[in-house]
C-alpha cells in the first residue's frame, strides 16, 4: 500500500501554511496512543500536555520517488520541521504560538507514541556543534536515545547530551565527556549530518570528514566518558569552511545505503568547472578497513546522454545530491540554475527546475518530477523508510479541514465529481462517498451523507439537512437533488 521509501520534504505543513491543503495528495493522519510532554517547568507542564492532546498529524504520501511526499500539523504549532528520521521514528522541531524556545516532537510509528520535550536550552553550554539531533540505537533491542552535540562552558569540554524515552531522567540531563583519539576533536570541525549503522552513531563534516563512537556506549549508565572510535578522512581534498561559497547541501551528502555508507560529492562549486565537465561521484567506505571505493562517476554531458533524460534543459547544473536509502543504484538530483563569479570563486545554486531519480548502474534516468520556481525546499529533502511502518500506524484520512474520517482511503482534496441516476423519472445526485441512509421525499430518493449533519429538517417548511458537504442545488417534486462539493454554505427551504 505504501511505497518502501519515501522523499520527506523537512519542512511540516503547519496551520499558518495556506498551501497544507493545496495538493492532491490523500493526508493520512497517524495514531498516537501514547502521548506526553515532559521537562518543562512545573507551570509550564499542563499547557504543553493540552497542546499535544490537540495535534493531529498527518503525512501526505507521493507514489514513489522522486515525487515529494510531507508531513502536517494541525493544532499548536506555528512553524515545524524534521531534524531526524530513523526507521520507525521521526523527530520534528517545532515552536509552539505564545511560549517561548523550541520543542522537540518525538513520533515512533511502532510504539505509537508522541513525546514533546524542550530543546536544550542550557546556558551551561557554551554553544551546540549541530542544529539538528542525532538518533542513536544499540545493536540490538528497540530502545533509541536522542543525541545532541555541545560544549560545556566551564573546563570547555565537548560533551554530548541524552534524552532516552526510556529514562525517567529529564531530557538532556544525562551528559558524556567526548573522548577523541590523537589531536582532533570537533573545534576544527562541523556536524553538518548525523546518522546511525550497525550499532554506531556518525557525525560528518562533508568538507574534513566523519567522527564516530559505539552506540553501547552512550546507552552505558555506568560511564560517563564516551571514547570515539576514530575519525575516517573524506576521499576529496579537505578544505575548510567558507561562508562565501554555497551550502554544503548544495553539492554534498552522505548517509547509510542498505549495508553501507556512501558519499556523494558534485564538482564546480568551489571552483569554477565548464558546465558539461561539472561530475557527480560516489564513494563506498569499506568497513573493513574505513578505505573509501570510487562506485560511480557522472558528468552532465554523460547525463545528457542518458535514456529518460529527454527534452530536459541541458543549461541546468545538477545539485542538492540525495542518496537512496533503499537502492544503491539511484542517486537523486536536481536540476537547477546556479549563479556566482568565477574571479571570486563564489558559485551559488539559485532557481530548482527538476529532481531526477538517476539509475547510475544502468544509465538511465527512471523519473523526473517538475519543481515550481518558488520551491525553495529543495535543500531540505530528506530520503527515509519510514513509510514502510506507517501500515499499523495508521488512524485513518483527514477530510480538506484536518478532520478525521471513518474511510478506510483518504479522500483527495479535488473536487469530487457526481454521478447522477435516474430513479422513477427524479435525477438523484449520488456523492463518491458512500451514503449510510436514503430518505424519501415524495417518491424521490435524497442521499443523506455519512458526514454528521449539523441540522436535520423537514420537508414542506422545514430546514433541509445542513452537512458537512454543501448543496449547490436543490428542488423537490422531481428536481435536481444535491450536487455535493465541499462544505454547505446556504440553508435551502423545500417546496
Amino acid at each position: 500500500m505504501f511505497p518502501s521509501e519515501v522523499v520527506l520534504e523537512r519542512r511540516v505543513r503547519t496551520d499558518a501554511d495556506e498551501d497544507l491543503a493545496a495538493t492532491n495528495l490523500p493526508l493520512f493522519i497517524l495514531k498516537c496512543k501514547d502521548r506526553k510532554a515532559e521537562g518543562y517547568a512545573a507551570a509550564k507542564l499542563e499547557i504543553y500536555n493540552q497542546r499535544l492532546e490537540d495535534m493531529v498529524i498527518g503525512v501526505r504520501l507521493a507514489d514513489e520517488p522522486p515525487a515529494v511526499s510531507y508531513l502536517a500539523i494541525r493544532g499548536s504549532a506555528s512553524f515545524a520541521d524534521i531534524v531526524a528520521v530513523d526507521k520507525t521514528v521521526i523527530v520534528i522541531r517545532l515552536d509552539i504560538p505564545g511560549e517561548t524556545g523550541l520543542s522537540y516532537l518525538i513520533y515512533d510509528a511502532v510504539a505509537l507514541s508522541l513525546r514533546m520535550i524542550p530543546a536544550p536550552e542550557d546556558h551551561s553550554w557554551a554553544y551546540v556543534l549541530s542544529s539538528r539531533v542525532s538518533v542513536a540505537r544499540p545493536c540490538s533491542g528497540t530502545d533509541y536515545a536522542l543525541v545532541h552535540t555541545g560544549r560545556v562552558v566551564d573546563g570547555g569540554e565537548d560533551s554530548l547530551f541524552l534524552w532516552r524515552p526510556s529514562s525517567s531522567s529529564p531530557p538532556w540531563s544525562k551528559k558524556r565527556k567526548c573522548s577523541f583519539p590523537g589531536l582532533i576533536d570537533w573545534s576544527v570541525n562541523q556536524s553538518n549530518m548525523e546518522f546511525s549503522f550497525n550499532g554506531h552513531t556518525y557525525w560528518a563534516d562533508l568538507l574534513c570528514g566523519v567522527f564516530y563512537c559505539s552506540c553501547n556506549t552512550l546507552f552505558d549508565d555506568n560511564s560517563s566518558v564516551v571514547k570515539f572510535g576514530g575519525f575516517i578522512r573524506l576521499p576529496v581534498k579537505p578544505v575548510r569552511h567558507n561562508r562565501r561559497t554555497a551550502r554544503l547541501a548544495s553539492y554534498r551528502t552522505m548517509g547509510v545505503v542498505r549495508d553501507s555508507i556512501r558519499f556523494v560529492s558534485i564538482d564546480g562549486f568551489q571552483d569554477y568547472v565548464e558546465l558539461k565537465d561539472r561530475t557527480v561521484t560516489v564513494w563506498k567506505l569499506l568497513g573493513h578497513d574505513q578505505h573509501w571505493e570510487e562506485e560511480h562517476k557522472l558528468s552532465l554531458e554523460t547525463l545528457w546522454g542518458f535514456e529518460g533524460f529527454g527534452d530536459l534543459p541541458k543549461d541546468l547544473t545538477p545539485m542538492y545530491p540525495l542518496l537512496s536509502m533503499e537502492d544503491t543504484d539511484i542517486v537523486y538530483l536536481v536540476l537547477g540554475e546556479c549563479g556566482g563569479n568565477p574571479l571570486k570563486r563564489r558559485f551559488f545554486p539559485s532557481t530548482p527546475r527538476f529532481l531526477l531519480a538517476v539509475d547510475m548502474t544502468n544509465k538511465i534516468v527512471r523519473s523526473s518530477v517538475p519543481l515550481e520556481d518558488e520551491d525553495h525546499w529543495f535543500s531540505s529533502l530528506v530520503s527515509c523508510g519510514f513509510s514502510l511502518h506507517l501500515q499499523k500506524a495508521l488512524d485513518g484520512p483527514c477530510d480538506d479541514e484536518g478532520i478525521p474520517t471513518k474511510k478506510k482511503h483518504p479522500i483527495p482534496l479535488k473536487k469530487p465529481r457526481m454521478k447522477k441516476l435516474v430513479r422513477g423519472g427524479r435525477n438523484v445526485a449520488e456523492s463518491p462517498i458512500p451514503m449510510k441512509k436514503r430518505g424519501k421525499c415524495h417518491g424521490g430518493n435524497v442521499a443523506e451523507s455519512p458526514i454528521p449533519m449539523k441540522k436535520r429538517g423537514k420537508c414542506h417548511g422545514g430546514n433541509v439537512a445542513e452537512a458537512s458537504i454543501h448543496m449547490k442545488k436543490r428542488k423537490c417534486h422531481g428536481g435536481n437533488v444535491a450536487e455535493a462539493t465541499i462544505h454547505m454554505k446556504n440553508k435551502r427551504m423545500c417546496c
